[in-house]
């Protein structure tokens, strides 16, 4: 079981399996396969839409989204617009030249989860998306606490060095 978890969790099996879902779609309007995920993830944000909504979902880091839709933004697959509350955010848009396209991949990566979760209950799907909610929280004050005990063990090592 325990393997099993780590190999879901890696995602290398599901971002090849993604790939194969996708690649044609990918060669046919020239993208990327984190343009793809992007793509994929404006299509279903609603409001949630700035690079730090993008980056918390997609677990990438802020400058790899800034790439990837500044590249989108280029291609014309997505529009940008600022915040009317605060100037320094940015709200990404998909553009209606794209919409056909978004379509196209929200359907292929439909596919692909309903081949996923063929065989499994609802209930354990539910089962399922409690468990991951949880782990995702779990994972974040991991990753809080290893920020700050590095910022610590910086601030300890100046200290000594002045």
């Amino acid at each position: 079981m325990e393997r099993q978890v780590e190999a879901l969790l890696r995602g290398g099996q599901f971002k090849q399996i993604l790939e194969n879902y996708v690649g044609n779609l990918r060669e046919t309007y020239g993208l990327k396969r984190t343009e793809i995920e992007v793509l994929y993830y404006l299509s279903r944000s609603g409001e949630y839409n700035t690079a730090k909504d993008i980056t918390l979902s997609l677990h990438m880091n802020k400058g790899h989204i800034s790439q990837t839709a500044e590249s989108l933004c280029q291609k014309g697959y997505i529009s940008t617009s600022k915040d009317g509350n605060d100037y320094r955010i940015v709200h990404y848009t998909i553009t209606e030249g794209a919409k056909r396209m978004t379509e196209e991949i929200d359907a292929a990566i439909d596919k692909l989860y309903k081949a996923l979760f063929e065989g499994i209950s609802a209930e354990d799907r539910e089962t399922l998306k409690r468990i991951a909610a949880q782990m995702t929280y779990n994972a974040g004050h991991l990753m809080c606490e290893q920020q700050q005990s590095e910022a610590s063990l910086k601030n300890k090592q100046g200290a000594h060095s002045i």
